[in-house]
């Protein structure tokens, strides 16, 4: 039943959210945007300038711009980790994500994931266990007080 309801709860979501305060990321915030309309993810960290540090599907740590980083799926937005109103971020996170360019991992879709990389640059534990988007905005308000996600347009991309 949930399977038939998530293209249309996000969509719902994507409506309510663009007509929210939009925000831009800080540097070290956590990003994230939908795949295929809900049903999967996909997570990285904002390092400035526009530019995001994510886990590729082939396994490589590069930096993307946010258009190349919602390629591929069905997103139209990138949600960023905010507080109330404001964006949230860390310089040590988007740090530990500059640390990891031009690496790679054995990436698996449930075990060793963009999610676990993102989670790794809030901890410093790359092997953690937060292989799920929401496990992952656990951590981001454990550690940089996350505690909603706001809309960054794509209009802002073009």
């Amino acid at each position: 039943w949930r399977l038939l309801i998530m293209p249309a709860y996000n969509m719902l979501e994507g409506i309510v959210d663009a007509c929210r305060d939009q925000v831009q990321p800080e540097i070290g915030s956590i990003l994230y945007c939908d795949l295929a309309f809900g049903y999967m993810d996909h997570s990285g960290v904002y390092i400035g300038n526009h530019e995001i540090v994510h886990l590729s599907g082939r396994g490589d740590i590069e930096v993307v711009s946010p258009k190349q980083f919602i390629d591929g799926g069905t997103a139209c937005s990138i949600y960023v980790s905010s507080q109330d109103i404001w964006s949230v971020g860390s310089n040590e996170v988007a740090e530990r994500a500059k640390s990891m360019i031009g690496r790679s991992r054995d990436y698996n879709f449930l075990f060793d994931n963009c999610h676990q990389f993102s989670a790794g640059c809030l901890t410093g534990d790359f092997d953690n266990s937060c292989n799920f988007l929401w496990m992952l905005k656990d951590e981001a308000s454990k550690r940089i007080g996350s505690d909603n996600w706001r809309f960054w347009g794509i209009e802002l991309f073009d």
